[in-house]
């Protein structure tokens, strides 16, 4: 009887243990698919596209980022130590995604400044993703 209640725990931690991978790896495809759409935005001066990007990246970041009971319950076991990472870094993108929205809609600064500031910010997003990665992320 206890084996059967220690295999069926086994088999609910790995099950659940690889539905919580699962998530963490579609949460991420979205993140890089959002970060992409920003991207283009920019390279194609879609303002539109830009900001409607932004604002979903910024929903995303916080849902998933920005609570560490979720990113915690995301985590593999071996990483959940290290949530608080991820959650400075999705305040860091938080503060980038709010520089970019005030420079776009500062409509007083000259396009070039404009343009060099919310990529300067965009840039700072990518880094903050690559440093949760590097730190978070177990590449074996």
């Amino acid at each position: 009887m206890i084996k059967k209640i220690l295999i069926s725990g086994l088999i609910s931690l790995s099950i659940a243990s690889s539905a919580s991978a699962m998530d963490l790896k579609e949460g991420m495809n979205t993140l890089s698919g959002t970060l992409y759409e920003i991207q283009r935005g920019f390279l194609t001066n879609d303002k539109v596209l830009t900001q409607d990007s932004l604002t979903k990246f910024k929903k995303d970041i916080d849902s998933m980022l920005g609570d560490k009971q979720t990113i915690t319950d995301l985590l593999p076991e071996d990483t959940k130590h290290k949530a608080s990472i991820a959650i400075n870094s999705a305040k860091m993108i938080d503060k980038s995604i709010a520089d970019i929205q005030k420079v776009l809609a500062d409509k007083n600064m000259r396009m070039i400044n404009r343009q060099m500031k919310s990529q300067k910010a965009f840039l700072e997003i990518q880094k903050q993703c690559f440093r949760c990665h590097n730190l978070v992320r177990d590449w074996q």
